[in-house]
């Protein structure tokens, strides 16, 4: 049996659809029909021609500019590349027969962990800014983010109010700094600005890209400017929706079935190596995240290159 990438390559080399090429036909007709016209009106064309002339040589200019702009736009509703939206950067790449760009080697997707991946989760410098010195920002983290409870509220099972109420009763002596501290958590995740970039920059070389986090409606609600990124993505799962966390299987498995993945060609890159544990068990490559040049040479090492 042919592989899915063999398929692919054939379907790219199989003929131009005819519609393709008469549409292709029209417009080269269009265009050379102007030029025509307008050397014409050049050449003969008397001194009432002028509004003429002008109108075709703005034609000349104009029609090639709608129909590439009516390209882009197909190609942006429809999510598919065409000769309009194809990065000349790709232009040496194998594409599919809708002008996708077909991944090199056997990776052909890419999961991100969020926090301290793709943002900094800075609950440190969150407390920090609201005034805490060192040994009180460690006792609140305690109480709070380094606690099992804070699982549960990635989980989606607690609200903010019952999560505040949770850090209370783990350390009830400083109950009301960790109210103050956590009844608004907007701020607590901050953006990064290589994260887009890179986002797109594998997107470009035609990688599916993902996210698997443990995450909370609180944080991405409070946080809009650092989470921009979500948009640029194909998709992924935020662990309150689906009342999983990482690193259990169940969580990588959704992420299987909800995006039709390949577990040996799919790559988890998280700063967790627990996370990674469970990746690679279940057949993913995996990446520990320390930096981003650390981790493009790994992405590279095993055949992501964009």
């Amino acid at each position: 049996m042919l592989s899915l990438d063999r398929k692919i390559y054939m379907n790219n080399n199989e003929k131009t659809p005819l519609y393709k090429r008469v549409l292709a036909i029209v417009g080269l007709v269009i265009i050379a029909g102007l030029i025509i016209a307008f050397l014409g009106v050049a050449l003969f064309g008397g001194p009432d021609s002028k509004d003429m002339f002008m109108g075709l040589a703005g034609a000349i200019v104009a029609v090639p500019i709608m129909l590439w702009l009516l390209l882009w736009g197909l190609g942006a509703i429809t999510g598919r590349h065409n000769i309009a939206s194809l990065d000349a950067g790709s232009s040496n790449k194998q594409h599919d027969k809708f002008g996708n760009v077909i991944p090199e080697g056997k990776i052909n997707t890419v999961v991100f962990d969020i926090g301290n991946v793709l943002t900094d989760f800075a609950w440190n410098d969150f407390l920090k800014a609201k005034g805490y010195d060192d040994a009180m920002i460690e006792r609140m983290a305690k109480a709070s983010v380094g606690s099992d409870d804070w699982v549960e509220y990635d989980k989606g099972n607690l609200t903010n109010d019952e999560i505040v109420e949770r850090f209370v009763e783990n350390d009830p002596e400083i109950g009301e700094q960790l109210k103050d501290a956590f009844v608004n958590i907007d701020g607590i995740i901050l953006k990064r600005e290589k994260t887009i970039p890179w986002i797109k920059a594998l997107k470009a070389a035609g990688y599916k890209v993902l996210y698997l986090s443990n995450f909370s409606r609180q944080a991405l609600e409070g946080c809009p400017d650092a989470m921009a990124f979500l948009d640029e993505t194909d998709g992924g799962i935020l662990s309150y929706r689906d009342h999983v966390v990482k690193p259990q299987p169940e969580i990588y498995h959704l992420l299987e079935q909800r995006y039709n993945l390949t577990p040996e060609r799919t790559v988890f890159i998280d700063d967790t190596p627990v996370n990674i544990e469970t990746a690679v068990k279940l057949g993913w490559k995996g990446i520990v995240y320390k930096n981003y040049s650390q981790t493009e040479k790994e992405l590279k090492a095993l055949g992501v290159n964009y």
